[in-house]
Parts: structure tokens; sequence; C-alpha cells
């Protein structure tokens, strides 16, 4: 006896068919299967995209660090331009009181 002459048999193969074949068309339509080709185009651009994306940050490093750098810089020429002012500013107080002190004098 052949198990393929059984009636449920063949009406379950028929039905495992097609849902082999309802379950593909579902995943080609939800994206899920895709050709090789696209799948290979998906990837090279992806590939572009994250070579583009390490080159910038890359860029942005690079552009950082130089600000970093000029923070720096200026940081300490203000630090210096303040000890000048502070300087400045003594020698300045320092002035008038010497000159209320001679405007005091007889």
């Amino acid at each position: 006896m052949d198990l393929a002459a059984i009636p449920w048999v063949q009406g379950s193969m028929v039905a495992l068919a097609l849902a082999v074949i309802l379950s593909a068309v579902g995943m080609v339509l939800k994206g899920l299967l895709i050709p090789q080709s696209v799948h290979d185009r998906v990837v090279t651009v992806l590939e572009q995209r994250i070579t583009e994306k390490t080159t910038e940050a890359a860029d942005l490093k690079a552009a950082w660090q130089a600000a970093e750098t000029a923070r720096r810089e200026q940081d300490g020429q203000l630090s210096e331009l303040l000890e000048y002012a502070r300087t400045t500013d003594q020698v300045i107080k320092a002035l008038g009181r010497r000159g209320s002190r001679d405007a005091l004098a007889p």
C-alpha cells in the first residue's frame, strides 16, 4: 500500500505545499526574502556609508583636536593677559595712594 494513496495524506501534502508557497510569498512581501543581486547592492551601499561615516568621524576628530589645541593656547594667552592686568591694576592703585599722600603732605 502506497502512503500517497491515502486520502488524508494527499490532503496533508497539498496543505503543506500551500503553506510553504504562502509563507514564501509572505516573506517576499514582508521583505524577508530578497534576490541575491538586491542583497549585494544593499550591502555595497551600506559598506560605502560605513566608509563615509568613518572618514567623517576621522575629520571631526581632527577638527576637535585642532579646536582643543587652539583653546589651550587661548587659555594660556588669557592667563598671561590677566596677570598683566593685575600687575597694571596694582601699579595704578599704588600710584594713586602715593599721589594722595603727596597731596596731603605740607
